[in-house]
């Protein structure tokens, strides 16, 4: 570890002699802390855990004491108590207006230490969605252009939902919508020819099916 070092100097004139008086020599340690953060799954549904875990790393610098660890947690989540732990050590944080704070009393030198917690989505996930159109009927898919001799065939529609398309002889081929709403098949043979009409349409889980979407293959 490199200690940055220092000491101030006068210089003065006396008698014909240049006399210097120095100041004692001081040091100081550099300090490199770094935080990083991760999450046990990059989906959850509503009602599921979603597991934090906080590496704070102490690079090699000095002794440091009393760090105030805070964590401000999103408005779809409810913290999970006793889920805290410092270590392997299960610890109680303060929760003040949706931040979590706890005070870490020492972080040695070259010491590494992990904070894990566990928060629970809530429904305010879905703050900003749109009220549900219809409760009964499934919503209508959408269904990106059809070329052919194209095999693939796609388009958006409600995460979780299954998507049914029917080619011109009556052959029904599903896939389910992904969670970024998006979704893909491939129809296989025969290929889809200009003029062709396939049927699409979505259903939802507990609903009816949607009104079937016509695409007219170019």
């Amino acid at each position: 570890m490199e200690l940055i070092q220092n000491k101030a100097l006068i210089e003065l004139e006396l008698c014909g002699q240049t006399i210097e008086i120095a100041s004692e020599p001081i040091e100081t340690t550099p300090i490199k802390l770094t935080v990083t953060k991760k999450q046990d799954c990059a989906f959850v549904m509503v009602g599921e855990r979603i597991k934090y875990t906080v590496t704070i790393e102490n690079e090699c610098g000095g002794e440091l004491h009393n760090l105030k660890f805070k964590d401000k947690l999103d408005e779809c989540v409810e913290f999970v108590e006793g889920s805290f732990r410092v270590g392997e050590h299960p610890a109680t944080p303060e929760l003040v207006d949706g931040v979590l704070e706890y005070v870490i009393t020492e972080l040695t030198s070259c010491e590494t230490l992990e904070i894990t917690f566990e928060v629970l989505a809530t429904e305010s996930c879905c703050r900003g969605c749109r009220p549900d159109p219809d409760p009964v009927q499934s919503a209508r898919p959408t269904v990106r252009a059809m070329h052919a001799f194209s095999p693939a065939v796609g388009g958006t529609g409600i995460p979780g939902a299954t998507i049914h398309v029917e080619r011109p002889n009556g052959q029904v081929v599903s896939a389910t919508v992904t969670f970024g709403g998006t979704w893909s098949l491939v129809l296989g043979m025969p290929m889809p020819r200009e003029g062709e009409v396939f049927k699409v349409w979505q259903v939802e889980q507990g609903k009816e099916q949607s009104e079937i979407v016509t695409v007219v293959v170019i």
